[in-house]
C-alpha cells in the first residue's frame, strides 16, 4: 500500500490527471453530448462574468445567422450539468452555473488552445447573433419599463450586451 501511495501523482500533476480522466469520460459520450459539454465548459470558463442557468441555456440555443431564438433548442439544465461529468455545479441560491473548483478553471484555461481554440470567437459570435435578432431591430427602449421588460423577456440580453 505504501509503495502504491508513493507512486501516485501529487500536487498539480494529480489534478491534471483527474481532469484528463474527466475529459476522457466527456469525450467518450455520444457526439452531441460531447459537443454540448465542451460548449458548456468553454462558456463557464471564458465568460466575462458568472452566468445563470437561464443565461447559459439561452446562449447554448443561439444559432449563428438566425434572426431569432428557436425555443426548441434550449437545453434542459439537468442535461447540461449531466454531460459535464461532475465538472459543473449549480448554486441553488443564485442559480449560477459554475465549475466545481477553481482548479478546474485553471486547467481549462491551460488547455484551451488545444481543447477549444476558437472559444472566444464562438462567444463573440453568439453574443453578436443574439443582439442582431429581429426582436431588437426597433432600436433602444423609449421607457424604463420597456427597458426592464426587455431584460426580463430576453434572458441573455444583459450578458450579450
Amino acid at each position: 500500500v505504501k509503495l502504491t501511495l508513493a507512486k501516485l501523482p501529487k500536487g498539480s500533476a494529480a489534478l491534471d490527471d483527474a481532469y484528463r480522466d474527466a475529459l476522457q469520460r466527456i469525450e467518450g459520450q455520444l457526439d452531441g453530448d460531447f459537443k454540448l459539454a465542451r460548449e458548456v465548459l468553454s462558456w463557464i470558463t471564458f465568460a466575462k462574468r458568472p452566468l445563470t442557468t437561464a443565461e447559459i441555456c439561452c446562449a447554448l440555443a443561439v444559432e449563428p445567422e438566425e434572426a431569432e431564438l428557436d425555443l426548441e433548442n434550449i437545453p434542459d439544465i439537468d442535461e447540461v450539468v449531466s454531460v459535464c461529468a461532475g465538472l459543473v455545479v449549480v448554486d441553488p441560491e443564485s442559480d449560477v452555473i459554475r465549475l466545481v473548483h477553481y482548479t478546474t478553471q485553471e486547467y481549462f484555461e491551460k488547455i484551451s488552445n488545444a481543447w477549444n481554440p476558437s472559444v472566444n470567437l464562438h462567444i463573440a459570435i453568439t453574443c453578436l447573433t443574439y443582439l442582431s435578432f429581429s426582436a431588437f431591430q426597433g432600436g433602444s427602449c423609449s421607457t424604463d419599463k420597456e427597458y426592464e421588460e426587455s431584460f426580463r423577456q430576453y434572458t441573455f440580453l444583459d450578458y450579450a450586451a
